[in-house]
């Protein structure tokens, strides 16, 4: 038995759920640089009394890590906010009033008006997409062949 799926087309660029996955990327640098600033800070800071080039490395990593989470985490919301009024959501919680869309092909993985997807729904909808994904590579084949 075939899977049927749905797809719908998403708004250009990066979806709201790729964006936050850059934000959260730069937030995890950024707790990584934080926290060897503050080692590096009560051990070699500490001893020498000056700044060396790892704290400040570490301090610069934390700058440019929280930085960049905080412009992709606004950019997020802003395209959440767009997605919303374009009537579907990439995001897998909450804006149950809208569609909910796989990142980045498109395809319905909840209608609106649905509650948030169990896990057995979530296997379900992955099967759909999956199932997407097999008809591109099919039509691809054909291409080719």
């Amino acid at each position: 038995m075939r899977v049927q799926w749905v797809k719908l087309e998403l708004l250009p660029g990066k979806t709201v759920k790729q964006w936050s996955t850059l934000a959260l990327l730069c937030f995890a640098v950024a707790a990584v640089g934080a926290a060897g600033a503050v080692v590096c800070a009560l051990s070699i800071v500490a001893q020498t009394q000056r700044w060396d080039p790892v704290t400040v490395s570490f301090l610069a990593l934390f700058g440019l890590g929280f930085g960049g989470g905080w412009i992709f985490d606004r950019i997020a919301t802003a395209k959440e906010k767009a997605e919303v009024r374009a009537g579907y959501t990439t995001s897998a919680q909450g804006h149950n009033d809208v569609v909910y869309l796989h990142s980045p092909t498109g395809v319905v993985m909840r209608e609106a008006g649905h509650p948030n997807l169990t896990k057995p729904e979530w296997d379900t909808a992955m099967q759909r997409v999956n199932a997407y994904r097999a008809s591109l590579a099919e039509l691809h084949g054909e291409d080719e062949g």
